[in-house]
């Protein structure tokens, strides 16, 4: 009767609700014949407290983990058996034989490498594979208070590079790459979610289980079209047999920005501009009484007019401090042998730097697997969030621009509270002002079929449909700026007179709306055969994706109130618009297998693709691969001779696999339906015209991979490492031609299938793991990544292809060019004339001392654009790197993630390194340093006025910073309750931590530029203006609950 009770207990959740009860009441009579077992699970060589291994009751099925101490509390009959098992680590019986407390040591297997992981539609016992794959556990990431998950990869996994370009809520998403770059087209990785192609940044961190990064050809074959970039499998729990188990995880903490660039204060800003403007042969704008009034403002002076001087820092003045983030998860999970169940419920709440900035995230997760009969199993699952996100209607590049250029001499509201007109110049607007919403919903669904075929031994078939529907609803309100104020400081008292801005407001609704449909067949076949092992692996799968997008905008409104319908009556305020597309692609996968005395490994994989991007004729594509595997510490001669090595593996592989070119139809002529088309007559006619030329030749991005491996464990697996050299050749990659076509051909040329890229480096893992005491413990896993590509093949255009000096080929992607700065010119440099002595003649304007000298690359006698070259390394960083100690004390932990990045430059230019740049302010760092006759060396030139000093505003060297950083990405202190206190407390495990991100950054960028954003864009991008919203630093405190 127990047996048939528990079996019904995690059927359906309503089920459960409803007996809970009768439930209790079992149980209370049930515990009356049992007793609690309470223990530890350690290393038996090392004495290493094992967390997360699983302590099951054999004869009820009932089952636990262990705690971060090793620690584990269970019911179970007095003369029952306890089962323990641990990844790599022998199975082990301990008889409970009336005792209440064990100490039970495991034992590593003879193979430290039969550690199971995900790979392409699968997964394969770490000892056999033959590819080139990372894996990182959820248990690293889930309480770093990171709002999006894309962001928790960054340092953790060798290969992978992650950089993260806003700090916005609902923007904050990393862009990751998979070993560098190596196409000039699309370089994100795929991303596989349950084995379905999904997005997994906005997923509850605490219910992932896994993540697993495919790099070689071998890894990524079975995705074809898609794994040129690597892929990225990210694994959800499910269930375990065993009574249900409850965890609760959550952390509140409050955020920073971790850099905001020093503007200077109005003092300094009038005495900086007065010198300006004298060096440009101006009068000086602002007297010495002006002077003196605003230095009595910024220092706080009794008899300062704050209205008259103001000493205004705008961002700091318009941002909030301190803002909320939080993070709740429950969970519960459980089954029986013939059904488990798991679900999880999490809650993100994020404040931003504005106050009318926030984002709200609820997510669910529920999985059901059921053994219908002895050869199937039925799994569903649904994964599902929404996301509100409130900001202002003006992005974060206004926001940013308008507060750093805002004079600080320009008050942003008086003493009685007026708003300041100051000529136009206002930023409240943009905060108060309209707002955008944004509310996305996602569902992921799906149904799982697994049938073992008895009739062949080690043959079954598995079946996968999914359906995921996506919407996304936006709001964008806009509304004119209140009136402002201007003063007249020449009148007793002082006059302010409103200034009133025209316009209604206006509002733009969006809608968009995603199907995504996939289905999968598989069949595998696994077997033994003595020695031999065999495996393989065939998979039918067909994806179709359907879009659709809606628009309606109204405007002139004569209230306040956002609804469509409440806008003008007037069609001319009207806008309307929507657009749909429809997606296709099938593949054909296969993956064969072959071992020989757990010594010798083979394999052959790969996928037929089809996708609707291109002409009948080429829209399929085969991409194979071939790997190969020897475990030298399997072989005599290792064995007897080196005693300090407990696993070696050299691998190799090599293959092909694909990557989408362009977008869809460019084999035909592209035409577009317009309402000024044509001209007739004098009048603009709606009409058809085409839009682009046609290549019915263009297909696949063909990516040529080779790789090879050593991976290990040495004295006793104390110390495990990974190493990979990787080459990567990219053919066929579409391309423009460089060649001008006269504007009467209507269109420009089509692209082709001509470019040619390498890619090569070097990928690096290292993990150490010591138990000292049965108190210390201590550890350290670091990982490194060196990835550089280069052109071979592109079209450039006369100018940089037949200079030296200049051509992009031969060089990486994304090269930069600029003047090379040799100096800062000097009195000496010129005669009592003011002329240069013997120089090469500059032609970007007159020079003076503290202007820029630059180098005549081409020997012609004078400096111009001709003479530019490459300079420094591209904006993506070729060295990537990441290392985390930690530390175990009895009950305290501690785990650090250092983070960081080298051989990357970005080009500072304009409004943080020129001062008054069109008409903006001047930052404190060009402050401290710019030339003067008793300043000789500085990093700064000599200040020049608004109009800006041609010579030194020059795209050149001097301006490039080396943007390499270090940086504590993620650290956290926690104490986990003791087992007694805990068993005491009914609890299975209760741990408190504090935690932290972004907590210290070193770079010579930093007092610019967040130097991760600069990964993101360089010369003339928002990001390297500072114009965007910045990381965060947070600290945080949470809390993990068990029962």
């Amino acid at each position: 009767m127990r047996h048939k009770l528990l079996r019904l207990v995690p059927g359906v959740l309503t089920i459960w609700l409803l007996n809970w009860g009768a439930m209790t009441g079992y149980a209370e009579a049930a515990i009356q014949q049992e007793a609690i077992v309470s223990g530890s699970v350690t290393d038996k060589q090392t004495g290493e407290q094992l967390a997360g291994a699983t302590v099951l009751v054999k004869s009820t099925g009932r089952t636990t983990v262990t705690n971060n101490e090793g620690a584990f509390s269970i019911t179970a009959p007095g003369q029952d058996t306890l089962v323990v098992t641990f990844v790599s680590y022998e199975r082990l019986e301990i008889p409970i034989m009336g005792r209440e407390r064990l100490t039970i040591a495991l034992e590593v297997t003879s193979d430290a490498l039969d550690e199971v992981v995900v790979v392409g539609y699968g997964t394969q016992k770490r000892s056999e594979t033959t590819a080139s794959v990372a894996t990182l556990k959820t248990s690293d990431v889930k309480n770093a208070p990171s709002a999006n998950l894309s962001n928790a990869l960054n340092g953790r996994l060798a290969g992978v590079i992650a950089a993260q370009s806003s700090g916005e809520p609902g923007r904050d998403g990393a862009e990751i790459h998979i070993r560098g770059v190596a196409t000039t087209g699309n370089s994100s990785p795929l991303v596989i979610v349950d084995g379905v192609p999904r997005s997994f940044s906005k997923l509850d961190p605490s219910t992932i289980e896994s993540f697993t990064v495919l790099k070689d050809a071998a890894a990524v074959a079975p995705y074809g079209m898609a794994g040129a970039n690597g892929v990225i499998l990210v694994t959800t729990k499910k269930g375990k047999s065993g009574q249900m188990a409850f965890e609760y995880n959550g952390y509140v903490g409050f955020q920073n920005p971790t850099t905001i660039v020093d503007m200077v204060n109005a003092y300094d800003y009038v005495r900086l501009r007065n010198i300006a403007d004298i060096n440009a042969g101006q009068a000086a704008p602002f007297s010495d009484e002006m002077v003196e009034g605003f230095r009595k403002s910024v220092e706080g002076a009794p008899d300062a007019d704050y209205d008259k001087y103001p000493n205004t820092n705008a961002m700091d003045a318009i941002r909030n401090k301190n803002t909320a983030l939080t993070n709740h998860s429950v969970a519960f999970s459980g089954g029986t042998d013939r059904i488990t169940y798991y679900t999880g419920l999490g809650y993100l709440g994020q404040e931003g730097m504005w106050s009318s900035t926030r984002r709200k995230r609820y997510n669910l997760v529920t999985t059901i697997d059921a053994k219908v009969t002895e050869t199937t199993k039925i799994g569903l699952s649904i994964n599902a969030y929404n996301e509100l996100v409130n900001r202002p209607s003006s992005d974060p590049r206004q926001i940013f621009s308008t507060a750093q250029a805002w004079w600080p001499i320009n008050a942003l509201r008086y003493s009685n509270g007026l708003e300041a007109y100051n000529n136009g110049k206002r930023i409240l607007h943009h905060l108060t002002t309209g707002s955008r919403a944004s509310e996305e919903s996602r569902v992921m669904a799906q149904l799982t079929v697994d049938q073992e075929i008895r009739a062949v031994k080690g043959l079954s078939l598995k079946g996968v449909v999914s359906y995921d529907p996506t919407t996304l609803h936006d709001k964008n309100w806009n509304e004119p700026a209140p009136s402002s104020y201007s003063i007249n400081t020449t009148t007793t008292p002082y006059e302010y007179t409103e200034v009133t801005v025209g316009g209604k407001p206006s509002l733009l609704v969006q809608n968009q709306r995603w199907k995504d449909y996939t289905l999968q067949g598989m069949i595998n076949y696994n077997r033994q055969f003595g020695q031999h092992s065999v495996t393989g692996l065939g998979v039918i799968e067909a994806r179709r994706s359907d879009w659709d997008y809606v628009a309606a905008s109204r405007g002139n409104y004569e209230f306040n109130v956002p609804e469509i319908d409440l806008g003008s009556s007037d069609k001319e305020d009207w806008g309307t618009g929507g657009t749909s597309s429809e997606a296709r692609q099938v593949g054909y996968v296969y993956r064969v297998t072959y071992g020989f005395n757990n010594r010798y490994f083979a394999e052959a994989s790969g996928r037929y693709d089809g996708h609707y991007y291109f002409a009948p004729g080429k829209r399929f594509g085969f991409f194979p691969a071939f790997s190969l595997a020897w475990r030298l510490s399997e072989e005599r001669f290792m064995k007897d001779n080196v005693e300090w090595v407990d696993q070696l593996k050299l691998r190799a592989s090599y293959g092909e696999s694909g990557n989408l070119a362009g977008g869809p139809f460019q084999y035909s002529n592209a035409m577009s339906l317009s309402g000024n088309a044509y001209n007739f007559g004098g009048s603009i006619l709606q009409g058809v015209n085409e839009r682009s030329e046609a290549n019915p030749y263009i297909t696949w991005e063909r990516a040529v991979k080779s790789n090879v491996g050593l991976e290990g464990a040495v004295f006793n697996n104390l110390l495990s490492f990974e190493v990979d050299y990787f080459f990567e050749k990219r053919n066929n990659m579409l391309v423009s031609p460089s060649s001008v076509v006269p504007t009467e051909y209507g269109i420009g040329l089509a692209q082709i299938n001509a470019g040619v890229m390498e890619n090569r480096g070097l990928d690096l893992s290292v993990q150490f793991q010591k138990s000292l005491s049965n108190d210390l413990e201590v550890g350290l896993a670091a990982n490194f990544t060196y990835a550089k590509n280069k052109l071979i093949e592109t079209f450039e255009n006369a100018v940089t292809r037949n200079d030296p000096n200049r051509s992009r080929t031969g060089r990486p992607l994304n090269s930069q060019f600029a003047l090379k700065a040799m100096r800062l010119y000097q009195i000496e440099d010129f005669d009592e004339n003011g002329q240069l002595r013997g120089f090469p003649t500059p032609t970007f304007g007159a020079v003076a001392p503290g202007d820029i000298m630059y180098a005549d690359i081409n020997g012609d006698g004078q400096v111009d654009v001709n003479d530019q070259t490459h300079i420094g390394h591209p904006i993506l960083p070729q060295v990537i790197y990441g290392f985390s100690p930690r530390i175990r004390y009895k009950n305290f932990d501690l785990n650090v993630l250092f983070q960081g990045a080298a051989q990357t430059n970005v080009q500072i230019q304009m409004e943080l390194v020129w001062p008054f740049y069109v008409g903006a302010s001047a930052t404190q760092a060009v402050a401290d340093d710019y030339w003067t006759p008793d300043n000789t060396d500085a990093r700064f030139p000599r200040l020049f006025s608004q109009g800006g000093n041609a010579n030194n505003q020059q795209s050149s060297s001097w301006w490039f910073y080396d943007a390499s950083y270090l940086r504590i990405k993620n650290a956290e202190l926690g104490y986990t309750l003791p087992t007694e206190i805990a068993n005491a407390m009914r609890l299975g495990g209760l741990r408190i931590y504090a935690a932290g991100q972004n907590l210290a950054t070193w770079s010579a960028i930093k007092k610019f530029i967040d130097p991760e954003m600069g990964q993101g864009g360089g010369g003339t991008d928002n990001n390297a203006r500072g114009w965007y919203y910045p990381h965060q630093q947070v600290f945080s405190v949470g809390l993990n609950v068990q029962f």
